[in-house]
């Protein structure tokens, strides 16, 4: 159980990444210096058996168990890429966020990257191989992951206003999305460009200053 009166920050991390990415890592080492605030890093796939069965429903209704049970009341959050798009989903389906930062933000599923003769073959063998960063090997994903990512392929209103951090050269998650989004709901979405392509890390600064403002405060 959280020590009564700390704000807690939880970092979320994107697909085929993990809680020891290196913005994971920058972070906790800046607010581990705070005493007023608490940073955890959750891991939603800690062995690649939980990143072959991985669905955005199973890693919302985790990141809710781990609240429940640290019983954690004033949450913020930082999302990274899919990471984004959970906490999204998760504070609009069950709120107890007061504030948000999201990098290189999925707002939307879609199977990036793939060609529909792609699709079709992952949905014939039921499973496909992703190259999992952390654990530095190709693994086997169930196509439950593609069947479950359909159910989050449009936008969602903003459960909070939020902050948008994401750079124009992204080729993973392009940066019109988020200009679609902020454009969508300006009175709630604060949109920051950067030249930068979709990991930030020439922006680590500049994100620690927005985590200054956007979330400490």
């Amino acid at each position: 159980m959280m020590k009564m009166g700390r704000k807690y920050i939880l970092f979320l991390h994107g697909f085929a990444s993990s809680r020891h990415s290196a913005k994971a890592s920058y972070f906790r080492k800046k607010i581990r210096l705070l005493r007023r605030y608490r940073f955890h890093a959750f891991d939603f796939n800690p062995t690649p058996l939980d990143f072959k069965y991985l669905t955005i429903t199973g890693m919302i209704e985790r990141l809710r168990q781990h609240i429940l049970e640290r019983r954690i009341h004033r949450l913020r959050i930082i999302g990274s890429s899919l990471g984004a798009l959970v906490a999204l989903h998760f504070a609009h389906r069950y709120g107890m966020v007061e504030k948000m930062l999201l990098l290189a933000p999925a707002l939307c599923y879609e199977p990036r990257g793939l060609t529909e003769t792609q699709q079709e073959e992952w949905k014939r063998r039921g499973e496909g191989e992703v190259f999992h960063y952390h654990f530095n090997q190709k693994i086997p994903v169930w196509y439950d992951f593609h069947l479950d990512g359909l159910r989050y392929s449009s936008f969602i209103h903003p459960p909070i206003p939020i902050t948008i951090i994401h750079g124009m050269r992204d080729d993973i998650v392009p940066v019109e999305e988020s200009r679609d989004y902020a454009n969508r709901y300006p009175s709630l979405v604060t949109l920051v460009e950067v030249d930068s392509d979709h990991l930030l890390y020439d922006h680590l600064e500049l994100i620690w200053q927005r985590v200054k403002t956007d979330l400490l405060l």
